[in-house]
Formats: C-alpha cells, sequence, structure tokens
C-alpha cells in the first residue's frame, strides 16, 4: 500500500441518520488532510455509487441501518483503503473487524474519536 500523500484524503460517509452525517461531515471539514466528497443515508445509493470510485480513501459506515453497514462493508471492502465504522452500537465490534474494518468507532461522535482514528491510520500507513 502507498504511504499517504499531501492530497486530500477522499472519504465518503454512509449512515441513515443525516444528523450524524452532518456532524461526521463537520468534523471531518476540520481536518486539512481529509474531504469529504459525498454522503449517503440510503447504503444502496452508497453501494452503487462507491462501486464506480476507483480511489476511495476513507468509508464511514454505520451498521444499524435498514441494509446493515456489515453487509455493506461485505460488498465495499475490496473498493475502499480504509473502512471506519462509526456506530451506536458497540456489540458488533468484532463482527465489524470480521469484516476487515480499520477502526471502531462507538457514537457519540467526537472529534477526538475521529481525529484519533485518522491519526493512528495515517501512523499506520507511513511505516
Amino acid at each position: 500500500m502507498q504511504p499517504f500523500n499531501t492530497a486530500q484524503l477522499k472519504c465518503i460517509i454512509i449512515d441513515d441518520d443525516q444528523l450524524s452525517i452532518d456532524i461526521l461531515g463537520n468534523f471531518i471539514a476540520r481536518n486539512n488532510e481529509l474531504t469529504t466528497i459525498a454522503t449517503y443515508t440510503d447504503p444502496i445509493e452508497g453501494i452503487m455509487a462507491i462501486k464506480k470510485i476507483n480511489d476511495l480513501d476513507i468509508l464511514f459506515l454505520d451498521i444499524g441501518m435498514e441494509v446493515s453497514g456489515l453487509d455493506v462493508a461485505k460488498v465495499l471492502r475490496d473498493h475502499v483503503r480504509y473502512l471506519i465504522f462509526v456506530t451506536g452500537h458497540e456489540k458488533y465490534a468484532l463482527d465489524a473487524f470480521a469484516v476487515y474494518c480499520d477502526k471502531f468507532i462507538v457514537k457519540p461522535i467526537t472529534y477526538e474519536k475521529i481525529n484519533l482514528a485518522i491519526t493512528d491510520i495515517m501512523r499506520r500507513d507511513s511505516r
């Protein structure tokens, strides 16, 4: 895997709760190394869009949706560089890592949680 470069990392958020998308989007906007290129409240729309993108860096994905985020991850894992679950359901942590997620963040979302996850991913990638 190639190390991070100076270009912003492209992110997509899939979450059926628009408020969660708005909060996460604001935190991403505060990080100069990230940019949100799209958000989806409908997981199926998100899947179809991501399958058309060749170089998505980070997918932020909820689990508790009409279509489980775990099922979405199984379909999209090879289409994204990093998969970060952001969910209110900590009981799914083991299942999330079974689909090779890079980070698992339990809601409520805070800037510190997001920043720590991104910092850790970038540190691992630069080795």
